[in-house]
């Protein structure tokens, strides 16, 4: 009997700028096709991570380009070669297709442009989209700039989102997502590099959030790979060929931390040990390591956590220990 392989998974990851987002998807995917600007995509990789990434040389410009090229990698089997598609910055690319549809509306009887062909178009190769991600067999993981909470034009209050340049896509998209979560800072997450958490709560009107794997909630680490591999889909993240010690130091630093509850003494205490940390290895591959040692401490300690214990969670602890999380219910 031929080995399972766990399911693909579709993933929109939104939030202001400069809130590492890129960088946690090529940390989680970095095997993975990117779709972007080739400049921006391959700076955060090399300055963050240390690799270089693949890069589609020519990123498609609207959703018709766009979709007609998942087609291809689908059709082809080139997608499964890499294992996931990454879509960079989808929001500029939805707003260019709406100029351009815009520009092609058909006239109405009136003699001016259809108002709603733009609109019509853009659920069209959204759909179209979603429609593909479900048959690909890869992952596909999205970065969107935010949309803040408003009312749409009809006066009716809307979620803050994913900004799609339509405020209606902005609850339907992530509905076909099996993680939806916002990228955002929190000074009380114990990452000394960059204290970055996911915001995830399907019970706040203000957002849409979302998660199916059943890990994330409102201050989750912000690291994929880890939310990923807490769940209990057997997902097993790739590393980049030849970094595949990274995992041996995330789980030492990881067990350091859940036993001791200290995240800077932890590190310490591995950085003076660990023959990686002396033998010449990039420091930007052991701070990676040692963010997603961070992060599994803290997935660690959440599933620890009694589903039924209703106590009060602790603040994070001023030396940079580990909040407690609510129970996972994985």
């Amino acid at each position: 009997m031929s080995e399972t392989q766990p399911p693909s998974v579709m993933i929109t990851v939104y939030g202001k700028p400069k809130k590492k987002k890129t960088s946690d998807v090529l940390a989680a995917f970095p095997t993975a096709l990117c779709i972007g600007v080739p400049s921006a995509i391959a700076l955060v990789a090399e300055n963050e991570l240390g690799f270089t990434p693949a890069i589609h040389p020519e990123p498609p410009q609207t959703l018709p380009e766009l979709v007609g090229l998942l087609d291809y990698l689908s059709r082809s089997g080139m997608a499964k070669q890499y294992g996931a598609v990454f879509i960079d910055d989808a929001s500029h690319i939805c707003d260019r297709s709406l100029a351009v549809w815009h520009e092609e509306a058909p006239l109405g009887k009136s003699g001016k442009k259809d108002k709603f062909y733009a609109y019509q178009q853009l659920n069209k190769y959204l759909l179209a989209m979603s429609g593909l991600a479900r048959h690909m067999g890869v992952h596909l993981i999205f970065t969107f700039h935010e949309r803040p909470p408003g009312t749409d034009s009809d006066g009716f209050f809307q979620p803050g989102g994913p900004s799609l340049g339509s405020r209606k896509q902005t609850e339907i998209l992530p509905s076909w997502c099996d993680i939806n979560v916002r990228a955002m800072v929190d000074s009380t997450y114990p990452d000394p590099w960059f204290p970055g958490v996911y915001f995830c709560d399907p019970t706040n009107p203000e957002w849409v959030t979302g998660d199916r794997t059943g890990v994330c909630w409102a201050k989750t680490p912000g690291n994929l790979r880890e939310i990923l591999r807490a769940s209990a889909g057997g997902y097993v993240p790739a590393r980049v060929p030849g970094l595949e010690w990274q995992d041996d130091v995330a789980e030492e630093l990881a067990q350091k931390i859940f036993e001791t509850g200290d995240v800077r003494g932890s590190i310490e205490k591995i950085a003076a040990a660990h023959p990686r940390f002396s033998d010449g290895t990039s420091q930007i591959h052991l701070r990676w390591a040692c963010q997603d040692g961070i992060a599994r401490a803290t997935f660690m300690k959440r599933k620890a956590r009694n589903l039924f214990d209703l106590a009060p969670k602790e603040e994070a602890k001023k030396g940079g220990g580990v909040p407690v999380p609510p129970p996972s219910a994985t």
